[in-house]
């Protein structure tokens, strides 16, 4: 009986052990199952064999923020049935001149007869649209072309009316975006755009500024990246009305033609920016984005990959696809900005996925329950066998050890991870900034450098990004040496900014520890067989006893650009000049918009001389603010910043046509009057037919109408400015290029574009016309009647001047010799004293 009753116990305890055993590899199982589940990413496996190869045409770079969901939805859905694709990268976001599209275009040709054939072309946004179509005939001959994420619709609209052509017009959601936001906070009565100017960006402004009739009660305004640099960005955002709403769109490029990365952008926007932020795009919703409505760029090259599959598997005719409008939309908000701004979330689509939203423990723990409850059945198993055992009781606690030692390994590991960048090793953005936080207090002196290479953009692109991943780690590991001897804290910021923390100091420009960190940058590299040289900007802010390591770390960021504005390899000291100089133009903004509010702006009038008879042939309309004492050279620039070159356009034709309307009725007679257009109105896309508007309502021809133009709408020459003379033409105007020999001017410019005069500029003929050199003008001005065109010289201020320039038949003048800019009345005087003017010249003629 014992030994029955001991078999019975023994075969219990192998039994329980076993069951246990087994429980928890299971256990073990589920959790690894799980983990990889949580890591697969959305990848689709390469085909094994390869049916069919196509290329995918992508106009920007792999960095561009809509690349990666590009790439994956084409990968759903080509790779399952054998079809691989390469991708050639135009880039047109840093080259996009018409030069840069022709040095393209040698290269793809010379790649493309070196290349496999293609079977099929996908095209990523408008570029690479436009450059298939341009040389559809040389390079993609009968070869079907599939285009997605195309900003114009006409232009989507007129390329899938191609027999070979076929795709998806990229819908934009920023009306779904707008339209939740003003409802969701209502109060916010300003909202801004931030753009750039890019087709996305024309794009997004011309939806935005379309909401300014319908919704009267609101401020609309906006900020246009690709005119400020990244110090000036900052001040601006940074100074939002408190009732703002930031509807943050494409604005990846700076005024000096930087790209920026979405997260770098994003990171400078968050930061900054103390308003709600909504974004039409993906990402963003984790650094401080509150959301928007934006399109499923998956979806949209997934179907697009489809309609390749069809074609290439099963014979489809390309013709049989029309064009899509339509690509299904996301919504996703942060909840817990949600909270800080009183979204509620009955206002946003049924749709709508959130980031950080509190989530109960089941839905938390869900994924581990399983694994969970293995666990604890083996644990329990092998408890109620260590009970029957002093042996199996012992073996079960050390494996219960292990595994807890297991788990605290692997916590701080991930915790590590979680708080220090991969290739650098450095403690990474986030980590930096709240150590800083925590360990600093407003009363300690420290101070706080940040530092940037200095062109390391163009070593990623010569040299590869295997390269410069090697200078970065060379130069983090060289800093993290220097700062754990020195007792520093270092961290990496971005993608080439490092962040330093030296305590007790007040650094300068030429103290030892600011040196040692240029001379870690200004060291020859040894990379592979390169030998690189670099240096890097280093922007300072000492601690003040008043702001905290946050706002150290905004200014140090700010003297850094500041470096980079004076030449680069050097550093600069935050000073309060600084922010005194984004203070000023704050200063100016307000002016300007008190100048708009309150209708002060107003019209001068400079007369242009016909040179050969002395008699006013014209006027120049020049706009001037009686508020503002220091003239238009101040106030213009804040006007194009803040993105109100279009109000202000409006407004000066409206004045210039009702003062000739004035003019008529009081019985004087008319003559044609000048009006300046910026490059910056080629956005507003109404404005023929405000101007044909006016002219109706007043009753004024077009031909007391002239247009005068500078060279960089020009130099610009897209489908839009074309669309722009040509309009200007069919409606009669005449033509003027303004400041001609102030920039790049070029003649070739004149054969293109129907120019019918030539304003030749103050700055030519002060250091021409003068003896010895007034040849030149005298040749310039030959050079223009030659092509058939008329000339006006600016700036004559002597009377030699002009009757030197009657000698080279020079058409007009204009300048103080004559008259300064007149007010209305003034200049209708002078008009008719020159008609006395012109009766004494030919009085003189004749008697010669």
């Amino acid at each position: 009986m014992q030994e029955r009753k001991r078999q019975i116990f023994l075969y219990m305890r192998y039994a329980l052990t076993a069951i246990g055993i087994l429980l928890l590899i299971a256990a073990i199982i589920t959790l690894v199952l799980s983990i990889r589940s949580d890591n697969q990413s959305n990848d689709v496996r390469r085909p094994t064999e390869v049916n069919h190869r196509v290329l995918f045409l992508c106009a920007y770079n792999s960095l561009y923020f809509t690349y990666d969901d590009q790439v994956e939805g084409l990968k759903q859905a080509l790779y399952p049935h054998g079809i691989e694709f390469d991708v050639v990268y135009m880039d047109t976001k840093s080259y996009g001149t018409p030069n840069d599209k022709l040095v393209f275009y040698e290269f793809f040709k010379d790649r493309l007869r070196k290349a496999p054939e293609y079977e099929a072309i996908l095209l990523g946004d408008d570029d690479a649209l436009e450059f298939a179509l341009t040389y559809q005939e040389e390079l993609f001959e009968g070869i079907p072309m599939v285009f997605f994420g195309i900003n114009d619709i006409d232009f989507a609209v007129e390329a899938a009316q191609n027999p070979m052509a076929t795709g998806f017009y990229e819908k934009d959601y920023l009306r779904d975006c707008m339209e939740i936001a003003m409802k969701a906070m209502p109060d916010r009565k300003t909202l801004v755009a931030l753009h750039d100017e890019s087709a996305a960006g024309a794009a997004d402004m011309d939806i935005f500024f379309s909401y300014d009739q319908k919704y009267p009660d609101y401020v609309f305004r906006d900020i246009d990246t690709a005119e400020f640099t990244q110090a000036e960005l900052i001040g601006l955002l940074r100074n939002l009305p408190e009732d703002s709403i930031l509807f943050y769109m494409t604005c990846y490029n700076d005024r000096y033609g930087n790209t920026y990365s979405m997260l770098n952008r994003t990171n400078t926007v968050v930061m900054n920016a103390k308003v709600p932020i909504i974004r039409n795009y993906s990402g963003g919703r984790n650094q401080g984005v509150l959301g928007g409505v934006y399109m499923d760029f998956i979806a949209q090259t997934r179907d697009a990959g489809q309609i390749v599959v069809d074609i290439l598997e099963n014979g489809t005719d390309i013709s049989e696809y029309p064009l899509d409008l339509e690509t299904p939309s996301k919504s996703e908000f942060n909840y817990e900005l949600m909270q800080k701004y009183g979204v509620d979330e009955s206002v946003l689509p049924a749709n709508t996925s959130y980031v950080n939203k509190p989530i109960s423990p089941f839905e938390y723990y869900k994924k581990i329950i399983p694994a969970s409850v293995l666990i604890v059945s083996a644990l329990l198993m092998l408890i109620i066998s260590a009970n029957m055992t002093a042996n199996l009781q012992k073996n079960a606690n050390e494996q219960l050890k292990t595994f807890a030692d297991n788990l605290k390994n692997t916590g701080s590991k991930l915790k590590y991870q979680a708080d220090h960048d991969e290739l650098s090793d450095l403690l990474n953005r986030r980590a930096i900034v709240e150590t800083l936080g925590r360990i600093l207090q407003k009363d300690e002196k420290y101070a706080i450098m940040m530092i940037d290479i200095d062109g390391f953009k163009v070593i990623n692109e010569n040299y590869g990004h295997v390269m410069a991943d090697q200078i970065i780690k060379h130069l983090a590991k060289e800093l993290k040496n220097l700062a754990e001897e020195q007792k520093w804290q270092v961290g990496r910021y971005g993608g080439d900014e490092f962040i330093v923390m030296v305590p007790d100091v007040k650094l300068d420009v030429d103290s030892k520890e600011v040196r040692q960190i240029l001379e870690i940058f200004r060291e020859p590299i040894v990379a592979g067989e390169e030998t690189l040289a670099l240096s890097a900007s280093v922007g300072v802010s000492n601690s003040d006893g008043a702001s905290n390591p946050e706002q150290h770390i905004i200014n140090a960021e700010i003297a850094m650009y500041e470096a980079k504005e004076h030449g680069k390899n050097t550093a600069f000291v935050y000073a309060d000049e600084m922010q005194r100089k984004i203070q000023e133009e704050n200063r100016l903004k307000a002016l300007v918009t008190e100048a708009f509010d309150e209708n002060l702006f107003y019209m001068v009038y400079q007369p242009k001389i016909e040179t050969a008879t002395g008699k006013t042939i014209g006027f120049e309309a020049l706009v001037r603010a009686r508020n503002i004492q220091s003239g238009p050279s101040t106030f213009i620039p804040i006007i194009e910043k803040n993105g109100w070159v279009i109000r202000l356009g409006r407004m000066v034709t409206e004045q210039v046509i009702r003062q000739m309307a004035l003019w008529r009725d009081q019985g004087k007679e008319l003559i044609p009057i000048s009006i300046n257009f910026s490059s910056k109105q080629v956005n507003d896309l109404g404005f023929m037919n405000f101007i044909k508007m006016l002219m109706d309502q007043y009753d004024i021809s077009h031909k007391f109408i002239q247009i005068e133009i500078t060279e960089s709408l020009l130099i610009e020459q897209n489908i839009q400015t074309q669309k722009l003379f040509d309009e200007f033409k069919d409606m009669g105007f005449r033509i003027l290029m303004d400041d001609f020999g102030t920039g790049y001017s070029s003649l070739g410019y004149l054969i293109y574009i129907p120019i019918d005069e030539i304003k030749l500029d103050k700055s030519l003929v002060d250091a021409y016309l003068v003896p010895g050199k007034d040849n030149f003008i005298g040749d310039v001005i030959k050079l223009v009647h030659d092509i058939n065109k008329t000339i006006i010289i600016e700036g004559v201020e002597e009377k030699w001047q002009y009757e030197r320039l009657r000698e080279f038949k020079a058409d007009a003048v204009q300048g103080y010799y004559f008259s300064k800019p007149l007010e209305a009345d003034e200049a209708i005087k002078f008009m008719a004293q020159s008609e006395e003017r012109k009766c004494r010249n030919e009085k003189m003629d004749f008697l010669k």
